[in-house]
């Protein structure tokens, strides 16, 4: 096995991973970037250095590196270190690669809407200079006004309006997280028309949807499907409450709540927790009752 090199600062990590060197110990050797407990800004100079200028794969691994050391300083699921930030959306936007769309993903699933509205003319940009699904989805997640004007352009081209693609659907919800108020009543009501059909999986995929486009109406209609009675059944005799599926969805929206960790659902009260904070956030009430407590099958032997 080979040995790994000693990690002392960032043109360590650098020179690791122009040789091809993928994994290294985090609790080791990420300190080495830190000072205390934040990120060491000559680190973080270098770093972005070389996300500037370093070729495609070792500009993958920075930003995995970045996310990891955002990581050390805020362990929580939201990734909100602005250094960290300000490198993946600078130097990480710096070309068009797989590098750029790796960044782009940790934004739009780590990263809070507002604490992305400082970046916003710089995601805007980016999709200008290479419209892609992944651009698309941190648009929706940003909502920068200036991105209104190209999103607008490019949706009436052949590319993204080809049915049952992909990119038609998150064209569509670039649209809708923009105010095209049309296609967000549209993704609402295909949310009501799978619940009504009872289909269970689609209803959850609509729910992702419409959290990813992130509006106060969209984001309500996914709160009011936490008493859905719905269960996803999968072969092999897997079944899931929907309603976790809705704390996903919703975590997608709110990184920073505590909260929203489906996994942590144990009993009733916690499934009444996440009620309230929709209540006390959007403004959703409850009529009918809660459904009787389930999660998932893991709960089968309890």
């Amino acid at each position: 096995m080979q040995t790994q090199p000693e990690f002392k600062n960032a043109r360590d990590f650098i020179e690791f991973f122009r040789e091809g060197g993928k994994r290294y110990d985090e609790n080791k050797n990420l300190p080495s970037l830190m000072i205390g407990n934040q990120p060491d800004p000559e680190a973080m100079k270098v770093l972005g250095e070389e996300l500037t200028h370093g070729t495609e794969d070792v500009r993958e691994k920075i930003v995995d590196l970045l996310v990891a050391v955002a990581r050390l300083n805020y362990p929580e699921y939201e990734l909100r270190t602005p250094e960290v930030i300000a490198l993946l959306i600078g130097p990480g936007f710096a070309k068009t690669d797989t590098a750029r769309s790796r960044a782009m993903k940790s934004l739009s699933k780590f990263v809070a809407p507002a604490t992305l509205i400082p970046y916003r003319e710089a995601i805007a940009k980016a999709l200008k200079e290479e419209p892609g699904d992944r651009a698309l989805i941190l648009v929706a997640k940003a909502k920068p006004p200036q991105a209104w004007e190209e999103v607008d352009r490019l949706s009436r081209l052949p590319r993204w309006n080809e049915p049952d693609s992909s990119s038609t659907t998150w064209m569509r919800v670039a649209r809708a997280a923009l105010g095209d108020t049309k296609i967000e009543d549209e993704f609402i009501a295909d949310a009501k028309r799978k619940e009504a059909a009872g289909k269970a999986e689609d209803l959850a995929d609509a729910l992702h949807l419409l959290a990813q486009i992130g509006t106060p109406r969209c984001l309500q209609a996914v709160c009011e499907r936490m008493r859905t009675p719905l269960i996803i059944v999968r072969t092999g005799a897997f079944r899931k409450s929907v309603r976790l599926e809705v704390i996903n969805a919703l975590l997608y929206a709110f990184p920073g709540e505590k909260i929203l960790e489906s996994s942590q659902i144990r009993r009733d009260l916690d499934y009444e927790r996440i009620e309230l904070f929709c209540t006390q956030t959007l403004g959703v009430g409850y009529s009918k009752p809660r459904p009787p407590f389930f999660t998932d099958d893991v709960d089968l032997g309890d």
